[in-house]
């Protein structure tokens, strides 16, 4: 779930608060006390979820705060009973306390927490609070990030988009080392386009010959760019000369190289100490004492090898952090506290060399929540050269002809939250804009089909079926990148079609969308729609099965 920044953001389609508050399930024959189960865990959380937003609604009008949590309490308890209650139904097949670490009902309640949290983001602007025993890592940044974990192959390569949080228990099972070092390294994600205005191959300061230093990752003259060079590119390879402005380049873009040796670098290392019963905490930056005083080179005389680094190792700050901790947590602060925050590479909240000592102890299962460009801090602007041209026209080849009535039609959304609808069979629409930087412009394909994900026949959130949706983002040069839907779990609309661009003259672009058979016509049975009013025929499932009988998702 994400947010509309100034409400005016690109998206598939408006969004209805009031869909997120209920979650309803299709009215399916219960086979099997299994499917019982099932059926009453969806409803359960969607009445768990709708409960909790609407303590978020009375908290907005201003209501006790001591009141709101007694109401949220009351929230919390129905759900539990609820679940107890789904949970005597079947005693197999449902999932119970005895399937995961924590049982089922955690993570299902972490769950509507989480969404509770991004709501409160798109609707109010505000970030998530931490939760006892979770680290939560949550993208304020308006691009999306990509996380690198060196001591994780599960974290490695996870995409946060903006507005959006993940969550991990700090508990044994939740995905976590534990008493040991989790390093989370993030960089921003960039389009081909946003590369091409980025011009890594300018970033001279940093050369494959001697020591990283600080002010290589800070503006020092005027028209110096080492504060966009050192939050979009990719230190190591722009050292060795390889950035280029071509969509091949590993500096930045689609082929970005996220080897794990750069970025702004967060440590957790839970229920750690000799007692297992303390988190410690860390930032981290190789700045040094000054611009151009890194830490000591190991290959110099007497260097202290646990004091040390390397010639080649990068200063680990690209994007503005904070980390907070749950109230009452107890943690003690060796700068102070009470929570740390990195907003330049300087940051004296951070290890600026191996030694220093920043860490921070908590009380084991305190909450953390991880913040990417917290409050006002954000990244640095992508400059203007190269902006996406000014007319871009999307012509529609679909078939007339399409197994759904009035099918084939594709909505294009923009940004303002407008919306045009082009015909198939050749139509066409053109419009001015900017489109470079993601969410990008939204392609919708109007035909029913399953969703992305095997979910129950529902309204939502999210729908299923549901319409096709991408976002894309298009260059100067008219080179098209793409993204799934900013909402729902639609299939996204470069799976069940073919979209292209290129360019028909200055500052113009075509983007044309065509048929990728047999998927364009993989609809669901006879188009069955979502139980949604006025909808004839409404599925019944099961999840997967299409009108052609290709199979799904699309492989």
């Amino acid at each position: 779930m994400k947010r509309i920044p100034n409400l005016c953001r690109a998206s598939l389609r408006p969004v209805t608060y009031g869909l997120l508050l209920l979650l309803p399930v299709a009215q399916t024959p219960a086979h099997s006390r299994q499917t019982q189960c099932q059926v009453k865990l969806y409803r359960l959380v969607g009445e768990y979820l709708h409960c909790l937003m609407n303590a978020e609604a009375a908290l907005a009008r201003g209501q006790d705060p001591a009141r709101n949590e007694h109401i949220r309490k009351a929230c919390d308890d129905a759900y539990k009973k609820s679940y107890r209650a789904a949970l005597k139904l079947s005693a197999e097949g449902c999932p119970a306390v005895g399937d995961t670490e924590s049982g089922a009902q955690s993570p299902l309640e972490q769950e509507v927490w989480q969404t509770v949290a991004e709501v409160r983001g798109m609707v109010a602007g505000t970030p998530p609070e931490p939760v006892p025993g979770q680290l939560i890592l949550y993208n304020n940044c308006t691009q999306p990030m990509k996380i690198m974990s060196p001591t994780s192959s599960t974290i490695n390569g996870t995409t946060l988009q903006p507005y959006d949080s993940i969550s991990y228990p700090t508990a044994a099972g939740g995905g976590l080392g534990q008493n040991t070092p989790n390093t989370f390294m993030f960089a921003p994600i960039t389009t081909d386009a946003q590369c091409a205005q980025v011009q890594c191959g300018k970033w001279t300061d940093i050369q494959a010959a001697g020591q990283r230093m600080g002010y290589m990752w800070m503006d020092n003259t005027p028209g110096n760019d080492n504060l966009v060079y050192a939050a979009y590119c990719q230190p190591t390879n722009a050292a060795a000369g390889q950035c280029t402005t071509t969509s091949a380049t590993p500096c930045c873009g689609s082929q970005m190289n996220y080897d794990k040796t750069f970025g702004t670098t967060f440590e957790i290392t839970p229920n750690g100490g000799t007692k297992n019963n303390q988190d410690f905490v860390d930032l981290s930056t190789n700045f040094g004492s000054g611009p151009t005083s890194p830490p000591t080179l190991c290959s110099a005389s007497g260097a202290n090898p646990d004091d040390c680094v390397t010639a080649t190792a990068n200063i680990f700050f690209n994007v503005p952090i904070g980390v907070t901790m749950s109230t009452g947590a107890g943690c003690t602060f060796p700068q102070g506290g009470p929570g740390l925050t990195c907003t330049d590479v300087s940051c004296p909240d951070a290890y600026q060399y191996p030694v220093d000592n920043k860490q921070v102890a908590c009380p084991a299962g305190t909450g953390y929540l991880v913040t990417l460009c917290p409050g006002t801090s954000k990244l640095p602007a992508l400059g203007q050269t190269g902006a996406t041209p000014n007319k871009i026209t999307v012509q529609n080849n679909l078939s007339k002809s399409s197994p759904c009535p009035n099918g084939n039609t594709v909505t294009i959304f923009t940004s303002g939250g407008r919306q045009q609808v082009v015909q198939p069979g050749g139509g066409s629409v053109t419009f001015q804009g900017d489109y470079s930087a993601y969410p990008g412009l939204g392609l919708q394909v109007n035909n029913w089909y399953w969703t992305s994900e095997n979910l129950p026949v529902q309204k939502g959130p999210p729908q299923n079926p549901d319409n096709s949706g991408a976002q894309f983002m298009i260059s100067d040069q008219c080179v098209l990148s793409q993204n799934p839907p900013v909402y729902g779990k639609g299939i996204e609309t470069y799976e069940i079609s073919t979209v292209t661009a290129r360019k028909t003259g200055t500052n113009e672009c075509l983007i044309t969308v065509n048929e990728n058979q047999p998927y364009t016509d993989a609809v669901t049975p006879a188009c069955c729609a979502p139980p949604l009013q006025n909808m004839g025929s409404v599925c019944t499932g099961p999840w997967g099965v299409t009108n052609n009988q290709q199979p799904w998702p699309p492989q």
